[in-house]
Formats: structure tokens, sequence, C-alpha cells
């Protein structure tokens, strides 16, 4: 059996991201740069990706471990490198949606600079204040800096959508795997039994091709016996 070889790396993303790296437009495009397509089509070629592929994102930390299997080290690693580099051109929106970002970026930095503006207001009535009322202002400044939090949170989300990903959200580039895969002892059995039922049943075919050869060769004898036979009895009535 040939040898299979693993590389992994590891990478900060969420769900979305993993449903890009397993999607035709990254995989189509790996399939035609290294190959794939020039003995497969590309239905056939992306299937087969998808086998030497495996993603799990861990949901707690938002890292993602991405492994890729090939039959050398080198292979194994230049295929990660390939799913990486092709997702990371793929994150980057395009066009409308590229304009709809933007302008969200925009209404988020418009709203933070108004609550910002707000804060600063309550913030030196609340400085003026002695007597009653300071608690509603306070309230009233709570309310303004969490708008401004939110909106920097906003940004930063939409900021990073706009920028796509990039290899600065690498924790671990694709290792360079040293040691192939361990066949699992089930499937060592699984294959081992087969190849056993393999042998018995052509022995049991074989026995049977036999034994149908050894009786057609005793047919072929009876009817040559009966033939001649024949033969004697047409030569004593000529006689």
């Amino acid at each position: 059996m040939p040898k299979t070889y693993e590389s992994t790396a590891i990478l900060k993303a969420e769900q979305s991201t993993a449903t890009l790296m397993n999607s035709a437009s990254v995989l189509d495009s790996i399939a035609v740069s290294l190959g794939y397509t020039k003995r497969l089509d590309m239905d056939e070629a992306r299937l087969n990706l998808q086998k030497e592929i495996h993603i799990h994102l861990n949901a707690k930390d938002k890292l993602l471990h991405l492994t890729a299997q090939a039959e050398t080290p080198q292979a194994a690693q230049t295929l990660a490198q390939a799913i990486l580099n092709q997702t990371f051109t793929k994150s980057q929106p395009r066009d409308s949606e590229k304009m709809r970002l933007q302008k969200q970026l925009e209404q988020a930095q418009t709203r933070e600079k108004m609550a910002q503006q707000s804060a600063d207001v309550m913030g030196k009535k609340l400085e003026s204040i002695t007597t009653g009322g300071s608690s509603e202002v306070a309230q009233g400044y709570a309310q303004m800096i969490r708008v401004v939090q939110e909106s920097q949170a906003a940004q930063n989300d939409i900021e990073r959508q706009l920028n796509g990903l990039d290899s600065s959200e690498l924790v671990q580039e694709p290792t360079l795997p040293t040691k192939h895969k361990e066949i699992k002892r089930g499937l060592i059995s699984f294959l081992a039994m087969q190849f056993v039922l393999f042998i018995i049943f052509l022995k049991i075919t074989t026995s049977i091709a036999i034994k149908n050869s050894a009786e057609n060769i005793d047919n072929i004898k009876k009817i040559e016996n009966i033939k001649n036979t024949f033969k004697k009895s047409i030569y004593f009535w000529k006689i």
C-alpha cells in the first residue's frame, strides 16, 4: 500500500472560513494548478481533493485545523499551502459586497462620532451637577459610551471582512511531515480477511473449472466411442 503523509496548518478563523476552504471556488482552482484535471474531470478532481483534506474548527478557541494528505511529505505540504493561499484570495470581498461593507463602515464611523460627542457633553454636564438629577445623566453617559464601544467593535469586524484573510491569521504554518500515517489495525485486518476470502473463492472456482474440464473430457471420450462403434456397425453391414 502507498504511504500517506499529513501536513497540518492552524489558523484563527470562523465557520465561514471552513466552509470556504471546502468550496468549489477554492478546490477547483487548486485542481487546475496542481494538475489534478490532467487526469480527471473537474467534478472527479474536486471530490478527490475533498477526500485528501480534513478541516476541523474548534468553536471555543476559534482555531481551524487544516490537514492535507498526499503520498510524499512535500506534496502534502504543497497541498496545504495551496488551500491556504486560495482561501486567502477568495476571502477578499468583490464588487457589490465590497461596496456594501464600505457603506456599513461609514455608518459605524458616523455612529461612533455622534455617540462620542454626546458622551463628551454628558460627561461635562455630569461634572457640573451638584444636586439631584445626576443619576439620569450618568445613565445617558454610560449608554453613549456603550454605543461608542459597539461602533468600534463593528468597525473592526467590517475592516477585517474588507481586508479578508491573510497569513497573519496563521498560528502554525503547514508542516513538513517526516513520518507517514500509520495504517489502522482494523483496516489491515479487513484487507487480510478480503485477501483470504479471495484465495478461497479462487480455489473453489479453480476446482469447479477442473472438475468441469474432466467431465467434458469424459463426455468427449464417450462420444468418440459411440462414433467408433457406429462406424464399425456401418462397416459390418457393408460387408
